[in-house]
């Protein structure tokens, strides 16, 4: 349970997590790669990917992205975030998203701990795990 000590933090983190799905169902690249910190991490039962720079976020995340989540995929909702630990400038976060289809019907439902930071006075996703696709 987070203690409550570091709640800009715990804000800073979560409001970051709302703006990359904003950003992601907005197509929105520039934003959306502007909220993942580098190196980037994202663990998935498929195995461990690392980004090292924009250049290879650029050339694969959106397109990896599209892939996994299928050509029904419009958006993806938020549910819900719940902080599980925090400091001044890490903060994990475990989150639930569903897919959902251009009606707004779900896709799947996936719950994932992302690992935000504050780097350069902005929060961003250093790392995430699910089990999603």
């Amino acid at each position: 349970m987070a203690s409550g000590h570091w709640a800009d933090s715990e804000r800073g983190a979560v409001g970051a997590i709302a703006d990359f799905m904003a950003a992601l169902n907005a197509r929105d690249e520039g934003r959306l790669l502007d909220l993942l910190h580098l190196p980037h991490v994202r663990i998935s039962g498929a195995g461990v990917a690392i980004w090292g720079s924009r250049g290879e976020l650029e050339a694969t995340y959106l397109r990896d992205f599209y892939d996994r989540a299928g050509p029904d995929w419009h958006h993806t909702v938020l549910d819900s975030a719940e902080v599980l630990h925090s400091a001044e400038r890490k903060v994990h976060v475990l989150i639930q998203f569903t897919r959902c289809d251009e009606s707004g019907e779900a896709i799947a439902t996936y719950r994932s701990l992302w690992i935000m930071t504050l780097e350069d006075g902005r929060w961003g996703a250093q790392a995430r795990s699910s089990f999603a696709p």
